[in-house]
């Protein structure tokens, strides 16, 4: 049930939040059958704050209602994904043009591999890396396993 709920609650409500200046990075369930929660994870271009949570709650609550896909879960909740969140998508790795990464993914054989460097472009499907030598790297986003921004504090 949780990953169709995932998929009928993203479907249902991306065209709207995207009207709303938001973007649905995930839809996440958790919790156990007396604590279950639903929660949306939103990007908004600037940051998202508390007031944009609100707003965007405010938006997709009815929607979830009417629908009824509120009443199996305790807690409803929006927030943003952190600093920290995966990269998963084209549009994660165009929102972090210019930033290093850590990818993890399989080659053409299937053998793991890790790489580091700065998203330079993503093109039909793949990502293009710089490497601190230089080097470019092209990585298929269907091909990546892992994909974080390589932070530093």
């Amino acid at each position: 049930m949780a990953e169709g709920i995932e998929t009928t609650v993203a479907e249902m409500l991306t065209p709207l939040l995207q009207t709303e200046g938001f973007e649905l990075v995930a839809v996440e369930t958790a919790g156990n059958r007396k604590n279950r929660i639903l929660r949306l994870l939103l990007h908004k271009q600037g940051g998202l704050s508390v007031s944009d949570c609100k707003a965007a709650a405010q938006v997709v609550r009815p929607i979830l209602e009417v629908h009824q896909l509120l009443s199996a879960y305790k807690q409803f909740e929006i927030a943003s994904p952190g600093v920290d969140r995966p990269l998963e998508t084209a549009a994660d790795f165009r929102r972090n043009l210019g930033r290093t990464v850590q990818i993890e993914a399989t080659s053409e054989r299937g053998q793991a591999f890790e790489v580091q460097g700065q998203v330079v472009d993503v093109i039909d499907g793949c990502i293009i890396l710089e490497q601190t030598s230089g080097k470019t790297v092209h990585i298929e986003i269907s091909k990546v396993c892992k994909a974080y921004i390589q932070l530093v504090w």
